[in-house]
């Protein structure tokens, strides 16, 4: 399951699509209403911060084209009528709550998302809750699928990549 922290980054939205994309289909991705939404949000924030004059025009064709791109990889969950089990205790974000209600869901074994500071306690070394367990982008390509994301990019790795307090697991 993808957060829209890890779908705004130009970087990890690339490798992350590329992974999933014939002919590696080395995942399958999952969003839900929810996460399009916020990354709608997001991007739509960053573009008009970032450019002037605001042409919405440019704005609504670069946000279709990555639409566009993300939806022949990504695999839709509704979250409308979820009925589950809640988040763990402590849970600070409830803006997060929609990510978890998407992971159960999906029957998600991951959730990749750069908000660390929202993951579940750390539990034998993992952010783990009812064996749904949060990774960043470079957790899960490196410790999970067993690449390397700079490849998979064919450009080094923008500084300040995302890691959680979780220990690398063998895979």
């Amino acid at each position: 399951m993808l957060d829209s922290s890890v779908l705004v980054p130009v970087w990890s939205r690339l490798v992350l699509q590329r992974l999933a994309a014939p002919p590696s289909l080395r995942f399958q991705p999952i969003w839900s209403e929810w996460v399009i939404a916020e990354t709608w949000r997001v991007l739509t924030w960053r573009w008009l911060a970032t450019n002037a004059p605001r042409d919405e025009r440019a704005l609504a064709e670069s946000a279709n084209r990555m639409l566009r791109r993300l939806l022949s990889v990504m695999n839709l969950v509704s979250i409308r009528e979820f009925v589950g089990q809640d988040p763990w205790p402590g849970l600070r974000d409830e803006d997060d709550a929609p990510i978890w209600a998407t992971a159960v869901a999906a029957r998600a074994q991951y959730v990749i998302s750069h908000n660390t500071q929202d993951f579940p306690p750390l539990l034998d070394g993992r952010h783990i809750y009812a064996d749904i367990e949060y990774l960043t982008t470079i957790e899960f390509i490196e410790d999970v699928l067993g690449g390397s994301a700079a490849e998979i990019l064919g450009a080094p790795l923008p500084h300040g990549v995302v890691r959680s307090r979780r220990t690398a697991q063998p895979t």
